[in-house]
């Protein structure tokens, strides 16, 4: 039960000669995953392309986009790993830190789903350092991406999308988020290059940047010179073990980010096509096993049961090379071009197949799911009512004469911490017996009956947080536990008014 001021990024595998550390929690179904964050860049088109200044004027593009630009803290319940046999996992609060950026002025702000992943509850600091709760309005199930929802008095700065199919490599880029939990930072670079596959999906297709991006930063904007949003920063790779930046940070392009959130206010709308294929590239290994001359396509590795492509006969180790007459270089350009077709198209696959080409013939239908189980989302209120029941986990004593000894206070003067409960935030904090609380804000500590009281669960400290100025092993420091009540029902919105106009836009303004 920690405060623990990092956004966790999840761990993956690369078949690359540096770690990868990402965002925890990915989601199984690794085919589906991410599909409609590449369909917004398709359907956009040759969209209008925010023109972009001679030069980057980045002090202004910073002074107008920081107030639309938030930081996210988000108490998580977090499972102890390898409990004692026989014992059920040790469920503690932690605190997480993360960024979001505001799309609509009623209090809209997009961010990572696995910004908030297990959260009990998620708060939002604004520039001039005000902090008020979050709700989810959805998340996608199998793209990083979700809404929240902050109720404010009155109408909020935003940014807006650019048209990310107008990015070009070398162009100047700016990273504004919360790295570390150190607070609102601004971090330039350029476009490292474009439609990077990080292994997340057959749909990766992330801006990469030298633009220093850090935990802490994800759901934060990657801007361009005019101050538009470009990407929402996402991943980082590093083979650095404390998870620093290298200059090889990762956005998620503006037009998917703006469909999925749109599709996540309308989730009535009309869904992208599927046909049920999980496909891998083809490499030179594959190629010569299968007889195809080429690398060019992509091998089937598995087929939804009851899918189109099921019934299709379409089976295991079939190589697609051609959509509707259109060569196809990868998987992803393969599932791409399946997901924009018109509902319940008939789409024609040029398939490999025991050394011969064959078309098949699939009849598309609506995606199956877009939007996640909030269970899959959020702690459940059994985990919260678990995690409150371990408390702070701290026992606290006078000090003693014996203990003055044993722990070397010499005239330390304040309580003593005599114990640690195994998986508390106490303990998470690097709280640990021998300690001496000397400080509870900015008050003395005098008793322990005194520090217990002022750390009683309460609503009404600051962000339900509290500062000890503990003097432990290597001297003093200031440490934070958090001390606020949850109730589960506060984490969700309720249904998010549609545009007032009744009508939908792509992410170059046309009608749809």
């Amino acid at each position: 039960m920690g405060i623990v001021l990092t956004e966790a990024f999840r761990s993956g595998r690369m078949a690359r000669s540096v770690a990868s550390w990402r965002r925890p929690g990915r989601p199984r179904l690794a085919a589906l995953r991410g599909a409609l964050a590449v369909i917004a860049a398709i359907l956009a088109g040759p969209a209008a392309i925010a023109a972009a200044p001679s030069t980057c004027d980045t002090a202004d593009v910073v002074a107008h986009a920081l107030s639309a630009v938030v930081n996210i803290s988000v108490v998580r319940v977090l499972r102890k790993a390898n409990p004692a046999p026989g014992k059920p996992p040790d469920e503690h609060f932690e605190v997480f830190v993360g960024s979001g950026v505001i799309i609509d002025p009623t209090g809209i702000i997009v961010t990572n789903k696995h910004v908030i992943k297990d959260g009990a509850m998620i708060l939002v600091t604004f520039q001039d350092r005000s902090q008020v709760p979050a709700q989810l309005i959805d998340a996608a199930e199998l793209v990083d991406l979700a809404l929240l929802k902050v109720t404010v008095p009155k109408p909020l700065p935003t940014l807006s999308f650019a048209n990310s199919d107008a990015v070009r490599v070398g162009q100047p880029v700016i990273a504004v988020g919360n790295p570390l939990g150190l607070g609102t930072s601004v971090s330039t670079g350029v476009v490292s290059a474009l439609n990077r596959d990080l292994m997340s999906s057959p749909f990766d297709d992330f801006i990469q940047t030298d633009a220093s991006i850090n935990p802490g930063n994800s759901g934060g904007p990657l801007l361009n010179c005019a101050g538009k949003i470009v990407g929402i920063d996402s991943d980082l790779v590093s083979n650095n073990p404390l998870l620093s930046s290298i200059g090889l940070g990762f956005a998620m392009p503006s037009n998917d980010v703006s469909f999925v959130a749109g599709k996540l206010r309308n989730p009535g709308y009309v869904m992208p096509d599927w046909i049920g294929l999980h496909l891998q590239d083809l490499t030179a290994q594959l190629a010569t096993v299968f007889g195809r001359p080429d690398v060019a396509g992509a091998i089937v590795t598995s087929v939804d049961a009851d899918s189109p492509a099921a019934r299709a006969s379409l089976a295991q180790g079939d190589i697609i090379t051609a959509v509707r007459g259109q060569a196809m270089p990868d998987s992803r350009a393969i599932l791409r071009t399946v997901v924009v077709a018109p509902e319940g198209a008939a789409i024609t696959l040029s398939v490999w197949r025991h050394g011969q080409m064959r078309d098949v013939t699939v009849r598309t239908v609506p995606w199956p799911r877009m939007l996640a189980l909030r269970s899959q989302v959020l702690a459940s209120p059994q985990a919260i009512a678990r995690a409150e029941s371990v408390g702070l986990g701290l026992h606290l004593t006078r000090i003693s004469a014996a203990d003055r000894r044993r722990y070397s206070l010499a005239d330390t003067s304040g309580v003593l911490i005599d114990r640690v409960v195994s998986g508390s935030q106490a303990e998470d904090m690097n709280l640990r017996a021998g300690d001496v609380i000397e400080q509870v804000g900015a008050r003395r500590a005098t008793t322990p009956a005194e520090v217990t009281a002022r750390l009683t669960p309460s609503r009404t400290a600051p962000g339900n947080l509290v500062a000890l100025l503990v003097r432990g092993k290597s001297g003093l420091r200031w440490t934070t536990l958090w001390l606020g009540r949850i109730d589960p029902k506060d984490l969700v919105a309720g249904p998010v008014a549609p545009e007032a106009s009744g009508e939908t836009h792509d992410v170059a303004g046309r009608p749809r």
